[in-house]
């Protein structure tokens, strides 16, 4: 564990450090390749991108791929998705050096994800929306006129006593506020962990991508966090993040060593 967070405090010195080149270099990293993993692998959690390959995304973003030849619906929507994943996480970028309302940004990062796609994006749901567990339980998030009350208690933690912790459990708690208020009628997820991501670069630290093969450990964790959590009334009332933040700790440093071997790969014949 010490070795991790060595590890992680001279990453974040670094990146802290980086020349002006370097700078343009690791946003470019983020963007191009980094990016395409995250966007494919976060709508892939969430179920939204069934048939577009990894390859597919990533002409996608590169504006290869072959737009005029896709007649299906449900593949232009895929396609659409895709790309305003990416734009939102663009838009992190444009937004890292402002002092911004974190529910502004929340907001903001779901009207880009669910624009032409989810109704209503970037505002808070007006219908009853549950969830099916594991085990096979239904979990109700809270009532649609709760939203705001709750969102505004996350505001509120976030300005203030969530400000005591390290920027990892920081963003951990940030994802789980918003896994659990599920102040969306749809997108939570995708906005929950781009939320963990702009709270990690912002504090110059590496995001985090979790693969589509990782779901099912991801989603233990989460449940297990919220194994007592009173989501109708208390959402923000969740239990230890510890092996989350573990999580999160690791997937950052393997994002740094992309970063590396990136690096290593452009420059070689230099």
């Amino acid at each position: 564990m010490f070795d991790r967070i060595f590890d992680l405090a001279k990453i974040n010195n670094t990146i802290t450090n980086f020349s002006e080149e370097m700078k343009k270099i690791y946003i470019e990293f983020l963007l191009k390749e980094f990016g395409v993993l995250f966007t494919y692998h976060s709508n892939r959690i969430e179920g939204t991108n069934i048939t577009l390959t990894l390859n597919d995304t990533k002409n996608i973003l590169n504006n290869t791929y072959n737009f005029d030849g896709v007649v299906d619906v449900n593949k232009k929507r895929e396609i659409k998705e895709t790309i305003n994943h990416q734009s939102a996480f663009k838009f992190i970028f444009d937004n890292i050096n402002e002092d911004k309302d974190i529910l502004d940004i929340i907001r903001k990062l779901h009207q880009i994800v669910g624009s032409g796609v989810i109704e209503g994006a970037g505002n808070y749901k007006e219908r009853e929306n549950y969830m099916i567990i594991s085990s096979g339980k239904e979990i109700d998030f809270i009532k649609p006129d709760l939203v705001p009350i709750k969102m505004a208690e996350l505001k509120e933690n976030y300005e203030n006593k969530w400000q005591e912790l390290t920027v990892y459990e920081r963003a951990a708690h940030l994802h789980m506020a918003i896994t659990n208020i599920h102040p969306f009628s749809d997108g939570n997820g995708r906005v929950a962990r781009l939320a963990l991501n702009y709270e990690l670069i912002k504090h110059n630290y590496p995001p985090i991508n979790i693969n589509e093969s990782q779901k099912l450990s991801y989603y233990s964790i989460i449940e297990e966090i919220n194994i007592d959590t009173d989501y109708e009334n208390n959402p923000l009332a969740f239990g230890d993040i510890k092996t989350f933040n573990e999580t999160i700790q690791q997937l950052s440093i393997l994002t740094y060593k992309n970063l590396q071997k990136y690096l290593s790969e452009e420059y070689k014949d230099n």
